[in-house]
């Protein structure tokens, strides 16, 4: 019996040295990198259940990839969209012209522009949607739709347009009812033309600290929540955050095409390096949690390795 006891025992040694091992490999391999103190943050989840977890996330480079076309620049690229409107507002895009505009001037312009010319009109946003180099970063779909299967509510902060990500999400059938968008919304009023852009101020990377405010409806039917997972592309995206109370959280941040990776490195838990950088990880992460299986039967089973997961 002590032999089989110390058998067994070094099978699921090594069986799970194995698994570690290879789930390192597979997250070098997806472009993750893990920051100071990830994995005592990372253990502060192991008893962390679905109902406990609110999921804060940027949209553009982050559920999008990081060389996808972004909201507010289809306004100034989409032929769809009238000449002298685009003449305008594309000089916007031109960041080494504006580096005199700070973030909310900027903001205000493009917006200000957009009423000005009445653009996009309500009807085209499906077809300008469509016809977009707006990709889903690897692995994005699959993670709304496991968070929208565990019924967590999912929070989208972003300084980008409402009614573009809505639409992107339908067209991806990821426009679930978990799911919150806290952005720039076009309001159309009973018109084809935008008449306004809400909320003012607008929501700009600089400004994502008051999200809680902003969403305070979603806040306070989450009131319960307490334990947080916040993804973004740029070193402001954590803000999102900020004033949300919680006993845990973990933080991931996209470097995409970044040279320098420094500024990520100390802001969020872990980053993913890459344009196309998966979003797998993070769902390992959320199975992690809410599975509870023992290690040998991850480890004896195909569920994380061997299945649609990408390679």
């Amino acid at each position: 019996m002590s032999s089989l006891s110390e058998f067994t025992g070094a099978v699921l040694s090594a069986a799970a040295a194995w698994w570690l091992i290879r789930r390192a490999s597979r997250r070098a391999e997806q472009g993750w990198v893990a920051c100071t103190d990830w994995e005592v943050k990372h253990q502060s989840f192991s008893g962390v259940e679905s109902d406990d977890l609110l999921f804060i996330t940027d949209f553009d480079a982050t559920l999008t990839s990081g060389d996808s076309e972004q909201c507010h620049d289809l306004m100034g690229s989409s032929s769809l969209l009238s000449a002298e409107f685009r003449a305008e507002f594309a000089p916007l895009l031109d960041w080494a012209s504006n580096t005199a505009i700070d973030g909310v001037e900027w903001w205000d312009r493009a917006h200000s522009f957009m009423i000005k010319h009445g653009m996009p009109p309500r009807q085209l946003i499906p077809r300008l949607v469509r016809e977009a180099k707006m990709t889903p970063r690897p692995g994005a779909l699959e993670l709304l739709k496991r968070l929208e299967t565990l019924g967590v509510p999912v929070l989208i902060v972003s300084a980008g347009v409402s009614d573009v990500i809505e639409e992107f999400l339908r067209q991806h059938g990821a426009l679930s009812e978990n799911v919150t968008i806290c952005s720039n919304r076009l309001d159309y009023a009973a018109d084809s033309a935008p008449k306004s852009v809400s909320p003012d101020p607008p929501i700009t990377s600089f400004t994502k600290q008051y999200a809680y405010q902003s969403a305070s409806t979603f806040f306070s039917a989450h009131a319960d929540r307490r334990a947080l997972i916040v993804l973004g592309d740029s070193v402001t995206d954590i803000d999102a955050a900020e004033h949300v109370p919680y006993h845990t959280s973990l933080s991931v941040g996209f470097v995409n095409s970044r040279p320098d990776q420094a500024a990520h490195a100390q802001a969020f838990d872990a980053v993913v390096q890459g344009s196309d950088g998966s979003l797998w990880p993070v769902m390992e992460i959320l199975e992690e949690m809410t599975e509870r299986v023992p290690l040998m039967r991850r480890v004896t089973s195909n569920h994380l390795f061997n299945t649609g997961t990408p390679k």
